[in-house]
């Protein structure tokens, strides 16, 4: 198969568009058209959906896109840095990253890289998925770890782990309720329940709402709130309950302020998602700092006080 074309096909389905690649690449539409229609002859199949408003992936286009990205990225990663592999690491990166897991690997991470990298300036912004996805896509952030992200035509995403999600109530609120001696109670069970969540924006809102629509309920959301201490602190206060990852809670479970009951029936999570820029290339000092976000993560599960309930890809 030819480099180019495969590198061509990439392109159209990032942009989601032959003209807006064709702009990009520099080439024209028509011979840019030709070229993706022969790889698709070469594969057998349709890659790309033709409509209105531009392109979109076939099935076998999603699967062949997934398993040429890494392999093109790795090429055009060979050479790079030959020339400068006895000069030191250097420059600033800007990683993106939610409440929950700054708090859990922010300072871990920059310990790790100021150890193997001290050349590299790591930058930090805070914020719920949303807002991490928007400052990704505006060029504010080098890395960025989100919820439930999805690659688009402006960002490519890579799985991390998994984090079960949990009823958060006050110890006396999760008595009233009778599920202060259980570890886990049915998501139809959050019913009737006055619950404090982050808005529709937020990756773990979509999930639970997606969860209570298919078994036919509202979720009583009393209290919308883009902020992670002010929905602890309503827990702790006992006026509702919220849903959170045992991270954003580790503390205040093992000093028992905090009651937090595993949603099942269907069994709850979030997915946590490493993006970058497909706008923005990733700088070899970026690339330094991204491979050290998972072993950092493992390290940070493999020696909390209690079980994390997270699950690294």
């Amino acid at each position: 198969m030819d480099l180019k074309r495969l590198e061509y096909f990439l392109m159209v389905a990032d942009y989601g568009s032959f003209s807006r690649a064709s702009s990009v690449i520099g080439v024209a539409q028509p011979a840019l058209g030709r070229q993706v229609q022969r790889l698709e002859e070469d594969c057998g199949v349709k890659l790309l959906y033709r409509h209105g408003r531009g392109v979109s992936l076939t099935p076998e286009g999603e699967i062949f896109a997934e398993r040429i990205r890494p392999l093109l990225t790795g090429l055009a990663m060979a050479a790079d840095g030959l020339s400068a592999t006895e000069r030191p690491l250097t420059g600033s990166v800007t990683l993106g990253l939610t409440p929950t897991m700054m708090s859990l690997m922010g300072l871990p991470l920059l310990q790790k890289v100021r150890e193997t990298s001290p050349g590299i300036k790591l930058n930090f912004l805070t914020g719920y998925s949303g807002y991490v996805h928007e400052w990704l896509v505006d060029g504010r952030l080098d890395i960025a770890i989100l919820h439930d992200a999805r690659r688009s035509q402006h960002i490519a995403v890579d799985s991390l782990a998994t984090a079960r999600l949990f009823l958060v109530s006050h110890p006396e609120q999760a008595r009233s309720i009778g599920v202060h001696r259980r570890s886990s109670i049915p998501v139809r069970n959050l019913r009737d329940l006055p619950m404090a969540l982050p808005s529709r924006s937020h990756g773990l809102r979509r999930t639970l709402d997606h969860a209570a629509t298919k078994l036919k309920f509202e979720l009583d959301v009393q209290y919308e709130l883009d902020t992670l201490t002010l929905m602890k602190d309503i827990a702790l206060s006992g006026i509702a309950h919220t849903v959170l990852a045992m991270p954003a809670i580790a503390t205040e479970v093992r000093a028992s302020r905090l009651k937090a009951t595993a949603l099942v029936s269907p069994q709850m999570e979030t997915r946590l998602m490493i993006a970058t820029s497909l706008n923005r290339p990733l700088t070899r000092a970026g690339r330094a700092v991204l491979d050290q976000v998972r072993p950092v993560l493992q390290q940070t599960i493999d020696t909390a006080a209690i079980p994390l309930h997270l699950q690294l890809h």
